[in-house]
């Protein structure tokens, strides 16, 4: 590395200091303030800040990991994370802002009552605040140990050390209007120096058809690598597979860091707008490091340690100051999501957990001063855990786990009034036991035909939702339903839609309700304006002209109709103000 490369990353890493203490005064005003922004911040540098803190230092690697390893076929388990984005443009973001909450965990106990909400909040802020953030803390502080190791000379335990400091230092200290300022910085330093990276990459490579061409004649990789789509022809386990991505992987109502994003928008035309974007670039953003990854086959066929293959084409290619820009944009994505993580995390843990369950009256100060210090010890946490981690995906897979056989519920409970917490306490239960199960379970031992360690990621996560979901309807019609007068203030402080027959007739008709009968046209649109324009890149990389061109018009239908929905629930918003 040169000194101008040093150079580069010393300016950032003063930058981020420099807001941590800009904004410090500003942030210790009161939990809404530290958490939220004070619900001020525009729709712009929501949606920037959700694509930087989705963008972590593992993120480049694993796509590119799992390029190598499973071709193209797999990057539908990342471009169907989108979905829950593109239904969350019609429905969850106004949803999420009407509540007027700072997080996801207080939903329960303004959804459902009594000791069953609080019970599920406390679970829940256990989940996020503790066992989520950590294990992904712990991920991405291998993905850049990783960049550490490969790209710099720097001892990779006192880099991490340091870089983990700076993150606590700022997102302690300016909250989130200091973790939305810097993700807005970092998404452009990153987004254009991996831009840069591709463009180099596949040039020093002799181009996109001297790449497809090397990899096609390769027998390790050939034409299989290079299949976005599995052979439909013959209904064989890869297509199982995408079934069960589109079927059950995407459920969710976009909560989490996505949902506290939402509610720092001024309103709800700006928490639509921010996650309109965000959605689109969602969908295009992963073929960028897909690139690097088809590169990499050629310029390291025999390559086994699949995680640094990225960092070695940043060596490989790059010259003085884009090196270090790069490096740059690693360490910036890395603290964007530690900061995201340690902001969020200590929400759950001062809202959810200290301020609920142990101390209710205290001043707003005490509650940041305490935010504060749940940040230091979830770093300190987060530190552990990452020396355990042995592999982006493995945790990637386990947390899976965990989260999505809640995801049907967690759907459901705004659209159909008979949920409660005993529903979502089920299958919050039965993610954590099967989750932990399947990691224990003897590798050798035959189920569905084949070892239980050689049975795909995809498949068991079919059978644990199986499971878990309809036992999780069991409990529901076992247990009592929330009471009418909770359903009732629920139905028309968020007027959800869908099926709330008994309560929709004792409330009355209400104006605005997400959920009606152009609902799934206008889901149709966001569906082709995304998917349409992610294929089209696509198909462009694998320099397939017609399909990309009819991509693009499908996108365009898409995009056409989307704008139709938005010009009037834009006049229906400013009427309703």
């Amino acid at each position: 590395m040169h000194t101008l490369d040093y150079a580069i990353i010393a300016a950032y890493v003063i930058f981020a200091i420099g807001v941590g203490l800009y904004f410090s005064r500003k942030a210790a005003k009161d939990s809404e303030s530290f958490f939220l922004g004070g619900r001020s911040l525009p729709w712009w540098a929501i949606c920037l800040s959700m694509i930087a803190t989705s963008f972590a230092s593992d993120t480049p690697i694993w796509v590119t990991e799992v390029t190598r390893k499973d071709g193209l076929e797999r990057m539908w388990w990342v471009i169907v994370s989108v979905l829950p984005l593109i239904i969350g443009i019609f429905l969850f973001s106004r949803l999420w802002r009407r509540t007027n909450l700072i997080t996801d965990a207080q939903f329960f106990e303004f959804r459902y009552e009594g000791k069953p909400a609080a019970l599920l909040r406390g679970v829940r802020a256990c989940y996020g605040g503790i066992l989520q953030n950590l294990l992904t803390i712990g991920w991405v502080t291998f993905g850049m140990s990783t960049v550490i190791e490969v790209l710099t000379p720097f001892d990779q335990l006192q880099a991490i050390l340091v870089l983990m400091a700076v993150a606590l230092f700022y997102a302690t200290f300016s909250g989130f209007y200091g973790v939305v300022t810097t993700d807005v910085v970092q998404f452009f330093i990153t987004m254009g120096s991996m831009f840069a990276l591709a463009c180099i990459a596949v040039s020093q490579a002799g181009g996109l058809e001297t790449v497809l061409t090397g990899i096609r004649a390769n027998p390790e990789y050939g034409e299989r690598t290079l299949s976005i789509f599995p052979d439909f022809s013959t209904f064989n386990s890869d297509v199982l597979k995408m079934l069960v991505i589109f079927g059950l992987v995407w459920w969710s109502d976009a909560n989490g860091y996505n949902m506290q994003r939402m509610a720092a928008c001024r309103n709800e035309r700006d928490a639509i707008r921010a996650t309109l974007f965000y959605a689109i670039f969602q969908s295009c953003r992963p073929w960028l490091w897909v690139v690097v990854g088809l590169v990499s086959i050629v310029v390291f066929p025999t390559l086994t340690e699949h995680s640094k293959a990225y960092p070695m084409v940043i060596n490989e290619y790059l010259g003085i100051g884009l090196k270090g820009l790069l490096i740059t944009a690693f360490l910036a994505a890395f603290m964007s999501t530690i900061d995201t993580h340690l902001n969020w995390g200590a929400s759950f843990l001062t809202i959810d957990l200290y301020k609920r369950f142990y101390k209710k009256d205290a001043d707003e100060r005490h509650y940041v001063r305490a935010s504060k210090l749940f940040m230091v010890l979830l770093m300190a946490a987060g530190a552990l855990i990452a020396s355990m981690v042995q592999s982006v995906s493995g945790v990637m897979e386990w947390l899976a786990y965990l989260m999505i056989p809640g995801g049907i519920a967690s759907v459901l409970r705004w659209f159909w009034w008979r949920i409660n917490a005993y529903t979502e306490l089920t299958a919050l239960a039965g993610g954590l036991i099967g989750g932990i199960l399947f990691k224990v379970l003897d590798p050798k031992m035959v189920i569905f035909g084949q070892p239980w360690g050689d049975l795909a990621w995809e498949f068991k996560v079919a059978l644990l939702v199986v499971i878990v979901f309809p036992l999780s309807l069991v409990v529901t019609f076992l247990t009592q339903p929330v009471s009418q007068k909770k359903l009732e203030a629920f139905y028309r402080k968020v007027r959800p839609g869908g099926v709330w027959g008994p309560i929709r007739e004792s409330v009355g008709p209400l104006s605005g309700s997400a959920l009606n009968a152009s609902s799934w046209l206008d889901v149709i649109g966001g569906v082709l304006l995304c998917y349409g324009l992610s294929l089209a890149i696509a198909y462009a990389i694998l320099l397939n002209g017609p399909a990309c061109a009819a991509c693009l018009v499908a996108s365009a239908f898409g995009g056409f109709l989307v704008w139709k929905w938005y010009g009037k629930e834009t006049i229906r918003l400013r009427e309703s103000e």
